[in-house]
């Protein structure tokens, strides 16, 4: 197991103000001149989406943005790749022009890789030309990784002015094993301080912000990638989930993502932002995000398929090898639990339900345990130490506490004992077999409900993960799924709303119709723990009848026909 590292101070004539200018300089000077955004390319104060800028800048080519756009996600992009019709050089290139352009609207990017990326893609186009070949189902993606990864000669500073200028010596697991399988890695992305919280910013790179919905926040832990991922700066990202960190932002940028069953995917040697021997009961992993359903199922084969067991003692074998179905799932529903979701999220559940009957999906409420009650152990386990790793990070360097990470609340709860830990865990064992015995009783596949209380909100007010927080604490696979967007027109005000507790109240009053309108509306689609393949194989299915195209779900809606 990874061991502690006990990261050297900053020297005390360092300010942390100081670090930080010198990091964002070292940034700044990783992106060629030529994919410098001018003044004249900004898009004016007020602007809500911000994505066309990659078009209007001048940087990209027609082909660059046509190869970096919606014509294709990443199954489609590496096929193209493999049949010859783009190089891997001019694919890297494409992608790393349009996360520059990116970075520079929103600031989602930590580690920039442009250079080694666009060398990588070129031994890529030697070992195709010589033996006519791909290396491997990933050949020529650009990928981006969570800041929480270490590739070898980068930082991993994790947001810690601490952690900074301190090179990684060594490349994560899980990042070798992409990279053999062909892809490109283009860059590290944003998270906040102390990756407990729904947002990212950080004393080193600052707030990241969300390029659909310029004003709203980006979501976390995995934030920086969410909104990478929505600007299109990568094929395929990887982000982390202890509570929500990968699902939590790929709905509020608008983009798929999928946190599996711990022991699916390796998690060895990572750049933990804590202590890496701590066991709090709730399980954290890794999981892809991307730009269609197919993408997730494609990137966890591919990692399957290296037998990540004989690396990662942590993975399981034979789990996501079982035999899958085809099928209409039975769909449970979740309309609210713990907190009432806003107007456009309920909207998001009605209308998803009705799509799902009218295509002859059979759709039933299911009764989850308590939503609230399984935040208020979360909360105790992810703070058994009260946080003295972070605490003691930020005080080798004198850096202050950001503004959203007191507000989740987890900052000032008190350590545990021994035995008060093993008290919560025993509540948490509680919750899941309850969870496991309502799943039997109501005798459903998958069950659909919120990603979240509401839509993206403004930023730092993201701060209750109850509605992901709850299958990280089963250990369920779940999955996010873009569906529509919040709309004044049909999302008003309820005038009817009667607060289910005071945090309901809280809640309600964070939506303002006009605010959020653009914002996705996304869903969650969860499956029982290591029904890991099943699951991604039945969202592939209702994805396709919840957001049909034209072309890529001929397949899947020919299926759908003969079940």
């Amino acid at each position: 197991m990874q061991t502690v590292e006990d990261h050297t101070a900053i020297q005390p004539a360092k300010t942390w103000q100081s670090v930080r200018d010198s990091k964002k300089a070292e940034q700044a000077a990783r992106i060629p001149a030529e994919w410098k955004l001018q003044q004249s390319d900004y898009p004016p104060a007020g602007t809500v989406d911000v994505r066309p800028v990659a078009s209007t800048c001048g940087i990209l080519s027609e082909r660059e943005l046509k190869i970096s756009g919606e014509a294709y996600d990443a199954t489609s992009l590496a096929a193209a790749i493999a049949e010859g019709i783009y190089t891997a050089e001019e694919v890297a290139i494409a992608f790393c022009k349009r996360a520059a352009i990116g970075h520079q609207l929103c600031n989602n990017l930590t580690e920039i890789m442009f250079l080694d990326a666009i060398e990588d893609a070129k031994k890529l186009d030697t070992y195709f030309k010589e033996t006519g070949k791909t290396v491997g189902p990933l050949h020529g993606l650009p990928m981006t990784f969570k800041e929480c990864f270490h590739v070898k000669g980068y930082d991993a500073c994790n947001g810690y002015i601490s952690r900074t200028f301190d090179p990684s010596t060594k490349t994560t697991y899980s990042i070798e094993l992409v990279k053999a399988a062909g892809a490109v890695i283009v860059a590290k992305t944003n998270v906040p301080q102390t990756m407990l919280v729904a947002e990212a910013d950080n004393n080193v790179f600052g707030q990241t912000k969300n390029p659909v919905v310029h004003h709203l926040t980006c979501g976390g832990s995995s934030g920086g990638e969410g909104s990478n991922m929505a600007f299109r700066g990568s094929a395929i990202g990887i982000g982390t989930d202890v509570g929500g960190s990968i699902r939590v932002p790929c709905a509020a940028n608008g983009v798929y993502g999928f946190k599996p069953t711990c022991g699916v995917l390796p998690f060895y040697g990572y750049a933990a932002s804590g202590y890496t021997g701590v066991n709090t009961g709730v399980p954290a992993t890794l999981g892809p995000m991307a730009q269609s359903a197919r993408d997730l199922t494609l990137l966890t084969k591919v990692v399957r398929d290296a037998k990540p067991w004989l690396v990662d003692p942590a993975v399981v074998p034979g789990i996501w090898e079982q035999a899958t179905v085809s099928r209409k799932p039975v769909v449970g529903v979740i309309h609210k639990s713990g907190l009432t979701s806003h107007p456009p999220i309920q909207r998001a559940v009605r209308e998803a339900v009705a799509k799902l009957q009218a295509a002859g999906f059979e759709v039933k409420d299911f009764t989850p345990p308590d939503f609230g009650e399984i935040r208020n152990v979360t909360k105790q386990l992810f703070t058994l130490d009260a946080l003295s790793y972070q605490k003691r990070e930020l005080k080798k360097a004198n850096e202050p506490v950001v503004k959203s990470v007191v507000d989740i609340g987890f900052w000032q709860l008190p350590p545990k004992t021994q035995e008060e830990a093993w008290e919560w865990n025993t509540k948490r064992l509680g919750i899941c077999k309850q969870m496991l015995d309502a799943w039997q009783e109501t005798k459903v596949d998958v069950v659909l409900c919120p990603t979240g209380p509401h839509t993206a909100v403004l930023p730092g007010e993201w701060s209750n993960d109850m509605y992901t927080v709850a299958w990280n604490a089963v250990d369920y696979p779940a999955v996010v799924i873009p569906f529509t967007k919040a709309d004044p027109a049909l999302d008003p005000k309820d005038a009817n709303f009667v607060p289910m507790n005071e945090l309901d109240v809280v809640n309600e009053a964070k939506y303002d119709p006009q605010l959020m309108a653009g914002a996705p509306a996304a869903l969650q689609i969860v499956g029982p723990k290591w029904g890991d393949a099943q699951l991604l194989k039945d969202v592939e299915l209702i994805d396709s009848v919840l957001n049909p195209k034209s072309d890529t779900d001929a397949r899947l809606k020919t299926a759908q026909s003969k079940l």
